[in-house]
């Protein structure tokens, strides 16, 4: 963590709410689409958002340093999400078919069809699969960063996103 932040939580902690915009900042975009990632309408995207940015507000006295701001950011937006399908009789394991938010579309004729490859890799995968794919490459949380986001061991994730890889790979050969 550099210096910056770290001002810039002490600051907030201290109730300092353009301390805390300036925080939360370079990483509300990347919060906003794993939200988005996960659930089907920008109205329930924009709730839980708003839920996680008042939580991340209201808890930062208690963050204590031992894992990156990022990561603490994104256990809270993964708890938010999993308050919202409580709430709303879902499941949070639903399949993710929706990749709007993630991918956009190419002017190129060649990567749209590329683009449109890869959707169809990515459809195939399961909600956990396609949550790492989400968290690794368009978080671009590390390793470590998604072992605690998800309280599960870095060996795991290694091993799941080299299995993934290799799914994706065969997925998208299959594809020509």
């Amino acid at each position: 963590m550099d210096s910056r932040e770290q001002r810039l939580i002490e600051r907030t902690k201290k109730g300092d709410r353009n301390a805390f915009e300036q925080l939360i900042s370079p990483y509300s975009a990347a919060l906003y689409n794993y939200i988005a990632f996960r659930v089907s309408n920008d109205a329930d995207a924009d709730d839980i958002i708003q839920e996680t940015m008042l939580s991340i507000w209201r808890s930062i006295a208690s963050y204590n340093y031992k894992s990156s701001f990022k990561t603490w950011a994104f256990s809270i937006a993964i708890r938010r999400l999993i308050d919202f399908y409580r709430k709303n009789g879902g499941n949070e394991n639903l399949p993710l078919t929706d990749f709007e938010n993630v991918f956009k579309a190419k002017d190129n004729i060649s990567e749209s069809i590329e683009r449109m490859d890869v959707e169809r890799a990515l459809s195939n995968l399961n909600s956990k699969e396609s949550e790492l794919v989400y968290l690794v490459f368009y978080a671009q949380l590390s390793y470590t960063e998604v072992s605690a986001v998800l309280d599960i061991p870095v060996g795991t994730v290694k091993s799941r996103m080299s299995g993934i890889k290799a799914k994706l790979k065969n997925l998208l050969s299959q594809e020509g």
